[in-house]
């Protein structure tokens, strides 16, 4: 990465541009992505057709971003490439899908040269390829690709709880990766001839698992020195609870306003007990911690079976969400749906910290009045800032009232920031996903910039 940006540096400055840290992380992905198929020219083990070797290609390019599939989802902070958790999460999601496509038609891509002979010569090959006993690793590889890859794209419409999901997606890939790793050391022809060949998979393994072994040994008994205490769990709209807790020593845990952490409210620090959520309060409030978490079912319609005074466990902070990303912007507008108030509450007791002068504007939006929390506080901020308002937004409104009835739209937002001209405002935005996409394209329709445009889905 180092390389990589000094290189390109060197070339941005000199052709008058400068690439983004999405860009750079891009590449850094990218260039890893490679290393094996480069790796193959220096133990050369050229082919003799061009079918052969775009077939080859294609094979190492998705094997290694399999491999890379558990770095980007195991949190690590200490890498740059991967630090950033919302880059990382979303190239997860997009990649496996991707990989589930590659992996159903990999057999499909290897047979058909012999189809393309004869028909029964190809039959024939496939029956040799299902009864070949060397064959079972991979055909057991791939049908559980498969079948994992659909049950993590609709993971929402399954029945299985968050926990029991997360174990099962985790445990499954663990133990595609070993049988996959096996098969192509022992049934490909680059494994089956080239010892330097396989070593280089069998490393890229069991990296991968020790990611895993990492985030479920490691990280969690390096949390269990530094607990937090739970202070209190209210409930503070018909939806909506607020958990507050604090540090129990003198950790170095620290945070900036719009990050979200892995909380753990099981007595047992790890393992997959943990959530994520936003932080809603700010740096001021350290050491103490507030949530606004929303009774989705599940585990959060048990918070108030919690035990004021119990352990508690954080890991993070994440997210590259947060306030760095205006300082240049004339004005400022939060939108939040739903439980996405936290990160943006975080963000406005930011401002109001700072007694930022510029345009603030919270636009919040919930299906019911009822759900709308933190009012007493917010109005008075109104008061007491020294530019900030805040335009509800209600389906259930009523009518011949300051509150936008109907979802946040586009005309909900350009009301709202129409005494501004378009390019001065950064946008911030949290809240459930189909909301974000059409608050996205309200924010298009309205000429704003996406490089000012800064959100956050609630989903992992």
């Amino acid at each position: 990465m180092t390389t990589l940006a000094t290189l390109f540096g060197r070339s941005g400055k000199r052709f008058g541009f400068k690439l983004s840290q999405k860009i750079w992380l891009t590449l850094g992905y990218l260039s890893l992505l490679s290393l094996p198929f480069l790796a193959t020219f220096a133990l050369d083990m050229a082919h003799q057709d061009s079918y052969a070797t775009t077939l080859m290609t294609i094979n190492m390019l998705a094997m290694m971003a399999f491999y890379i599939q558990f770095p980007l989802a195991s949190r690590l902070k200490q890498i740059p490439l991967f630090a950033n958790i919302d880059w990382s999460i979303s190239r997860h999601k997009k990649v496996g899908q991707w990989l589930g496509i590659i992996f159903l038609f990999h057999p499909i891509l290897i047979l058909a040269p012999r189809f393309m002979v004869s028909f029964n010569d190809g039959m024939h090959s496939l029956i040799s390829v299902i009864t070949a006993p060397q064959m079972l690793t991979g055909l057991i590889a791939w049908v559980a690709m498969i079948i994992w890859i659909l049950t993590a794209i609709f993971k929402d419409a399954l029945p299985l709880r968050y926990e029991t999901w997360r174990f099962s997606h985790m445990l499954g890939f663990v133990v595609i990766t070993i049988l996959a790793t096996l098969h192509v050391t022992s049934v490909g022809s680059h494994g089956q001839f080239q010892a330097s060949f396989n070593l280089i998979w069998w490393s890229l393994c069991s990296a991968s698992i020790a990611m895993v072994l990492y985030n479920y040994s490691i990280k969690p008994f390096i949390q269990r020195s530094q607990p937090f205490k739970l202070l209190d769990v209210s409930q503070i709209s018909r939806t909506d609870w607020q958990v507050t807790i604090e540090k129990k020593s003198d950790s170095a845990f620290n945070f900036t306003a719009g990050q979200f952490v892995w909380l753990n409210t099981s007595q047992h620090s790890g393992g997959v007990k943990e959530h994520p959520f936003s932080i809603a309060s700010c740096q001021r409030d350290l050491p103490k911690i507030s949530f606004i978490i929303r009774n989705l079912g599940d585990y959060t319609s048990k918070l108030n079976q919690l035990t004021v005074g119990q352990d508690v466990y954080l890991d993070g902070p994440y997210g590259s969400m947060n306030l760095a990303e205006s300082a240049n912007a004339k004005a400022i507008v939060l939108i939040a749906g739903g439980a996405g108030i936290g990160p943006m509450l975080s963000l406005l007791r930011g401002l109001a910290e700072a007694h930022d002068p510029r345009p603030i504007r919270l636009i919040y939006g919930n299906n019911h009045m009822d759900q709308m929390v933190l009012q007493d506080e917010i109005k008075r901020l109104e008061k007491t800032m020294p530019n900030f308002k805040q335009q509800l937004a209600c389906l259930t409104a009523p009518i011949c009232t300051d509150i936008y009835q109907g979802v946040i739209d586009t005309c909900c937002i350009e009301a709202v920031i129409k005494s501004e001209s378009p390019d001065d405002w950064t946008v911030y935005l949290c809240g459930p996903k189909p909301m974000i996409t059409s608050v996205n394209k309200s924010l298009k329709s309205l000429k704003i910039s996406r490089a000012n445009i800064h959100f956050e889905h609630l989903s992992f």
